[in-house]
C-alpha cells in the first residue's frame, strides 16, 4: 500500500467505521457514549479479571483483531491507543522494513522487569514458566499501545487463535495479571522487530494503581502515551493536570458540559409565594 498522506487517511476511516458503533446505555465517567468494539462477542467470554476496570473492556482487546477487522487487500496496519499523542509523521514508522521473520514492530525495553507481568503459578510450571519463552533471542518486554503488524503474515499464522489459546488458558488458571498485554508477550516477545524508542514514550499515566505524573525518558520523542492509569483528560477535567497533560489539551475534543445552574431566588420566591396563598 502506498504510504502517501492519502492512503493513511483512508486507513484510519477504516479504522473508525470498522471498530466502532454507536453504544446504547454504556455511559463513561462524563455522561458521554462509548464506542463499542464492533466484535466484542468474539473476545467478551474470554476475558479474565485485572488490576484495572478498564483493562477488562472487549474494546481492549480489539488489538488482536486488526486481520479480521480490515480487508484482505490491507497488508499492514499501525495500532495506537486512545491515549497515544502523535508529535512527529508517522509515516517514517509505516516505512519500517519488517525482516521475513517479523510480524509485529514495536519499541522493546530488555532492562524491563519481565517477570512482573506473570504470575508465580506460571512461573513454577515447568510446562509454561521459561520454556513458554523459547525464542531465537531473549524475550524483552514490549508496549502493545503502539504496533506495526503485518497483516498478512498474521492472517498466514494465525496469530489471533494464538492470542485467544493463552486467553482461555487464563481463565482455566491464572498466569498473569495485567489485561490484553502478556498474551502478546508470550506470542511474540523475542520475535518482534525494535524499532526505536521514540515511537513509544509511554508510561505517562504512571502506574496502574497511582497514576502519578511522569516525566519524558531522555531522548527524542515522536509518539507521547499516557499509558497507566491517570489519563491526561481525566486530569485535565479536574483542573489537576500533570505538566505534560497540558500538551494534550489542544486535542482533546471532549469538553465536559457545563453544570446546571442554580434556582433563581425569583422563582423560589415565586413558589413560595404560591404556597402561602394556596
Amino acid at each position: 500500500m502506498a504510504s502517501s498522506p492519502a492512503a493513511l487517511l483512508l486507513l484510519l476511516l477504516l479504522l473508525l467505521v470498522l471498530f466502532f458503533s454507536p453504544s446504547s446505555g454504556e455511559e463513561g465517567n462524563g455522561g458521554g457514549v462509548l464506542p463499542r468494539f464492533a466484535e466484542a462477542s468474539l473476545v467478551a467470554g474470554l476475558i479474565s479479571s485485572s488490576v484495572r476496570a478498564a483493562l477488562e473492556s472487549p474494546l481492549n482487546y480489539a488489538r488482536s483483531y486488526l486481520a479480521d477487522l480490515l480487508p484482505a487487500c490491507v497488508p499492514r496496519a499501525i495500532y495506537l491507543d486512545s491515549d497515544v499523542l502523535a508529535v512527529d509523521d508517522v509515516r517514517r514508522l509505516w516505512a519500517t522494513r519488517l525482516p521475513s521473520a517479523a510480524v509485529v514492530a514495536a519499541p522493546e525495553y530488555c532492562r524491563a522487569n519481565f517477570t512482573r507481568y506473570f504470575t508465580p503459578a506460571f512461573w513454577s510450571d515447568p510446562a509454561l514458566g521459561p520454556r513458554a519463552f523459547r525464542r531465537p533471542r531473549p524475550p524483552c518486554y514490549f508496549n502493545t499501545g503502539v504496533m506495526l503488524v503485518d497483516l498478512r503474515r498474521w492472517r498466514a499464522a494465525g496469530y489471533r487463535r494464538r492470542i485467544e489459546a493463552w486467553m482461555g488458558l487464563q481463565r482455566q488458571r491464572r498466569i498473569y495479571e495485567l489485561g490484553s498485554l502478556p498474551p502478546f508477550l508470550l506470542v511474540f516477545a523475542g520475535a518482534i522487530e525494535a524499532v526505536d524508542h521514540r515511537w513509544n514514550q509511554h508510561g505517562l499515566g504512571g502506574d496502574n494503581v497511582h497514576g502519578s505524573c511522569r516525566p519524558l525518558h531522555p531522548g527524542p520523542v515522536s509518539l507521547m502515551h499516557w499509558s497507566g492509569k491517570g489519563k491526561p483528560w481525566d486530569r485535565l477535567d479536574a483542573a489537576n493536570p500533570c505538566p505534560l497533560d497540558r500538551i494534550w489539551a489542544p486535542y482533546d475534543l471532549y469538553i465536559p458540559p457545563p453544570p446546571p445552574p442554580p434556582p433563581s431566588h425569583e422563582s423560589n420566591s415565586s413558589f413560595s409565594h404560591s404556597l402561602s396563598s394556596w
